[in-house]
């Protein structure tokens, strides 16, 4: 056999093999690839969280709203007072708007007070307050004939629906 032949032998049997450097160099983008997948699934899956918790806040949120605007602007019978008047110590008892003023819940719970499944870790909050009727934006400390009602729903001590709502006198 020829020696030339042996050398070109041994050159192309060291070129079809991996050096370190190669290796090392392949083994540091798979990985750089690797970490970007991950924080993309990451971040998806995050999101996706995110926005679970805010439908699921905003679905309590118009469950409250709606049962506070059926009740009727003042108080039936008796003599008016702004908040719950004698005798209303619970939910169930409110037969008024201003009555959930100031209510809370943790967690979450239906008009008869039992837990609403699957909330625990939850709140509800209610504000109800006097509005110019012209510009509810506008806060008064007098009767109005206007009521901004404000929901506010968190997750962990962080609000994740709020939905606000105005009753007025004449009923729309």
């Amino acid at each position: 056999m020829n020696p030339l032949d042996d050398a070109k032998l041994a050159a192309m049997s060291c070129r079809k093999a991996f050096t370190l450097v190669e290796a090392v160099v392949s083994s540091l983008i798979v990985s750089t690839m690797f970490v970007a997948a991950m924080s993309t699934v990451g971040a998806s899956r995050l999101s996706q969280y995110k926005t679970s918790l805010a439908s699921r806040g905003q679905l309590l949120a118009e469950a409250l709203v709606a049962e506070i605007l059926q009740q009727n602007y003042k108080e039936p019978t008796g003599q008016p007072t702004f908040g719950c008047e004698s005798g209303e110590s619970t939910r169930a008892d409110f037969d008024d708007v201003d009555d959930y003023h100031g209510w809370s819940s943790t967690p979450p719970v239906y008009k008869d007070g039992t837990q609403i499944p699957g909330f625990a870790g939850w709140r509800q909050t209610v504000t109800v307050q006097w509005v110019d009727p012209m510009d509810p934006t506008q806060v008064r400390p007098y009767e109005t004939n206007a009521k901004r009602i404000t929901v506010t729903i968190l997750c962990g001590n962080v609000p994740v629906a709020s939905l606000v709502a105005i009753k007025t006198a004449s009923g729309y």
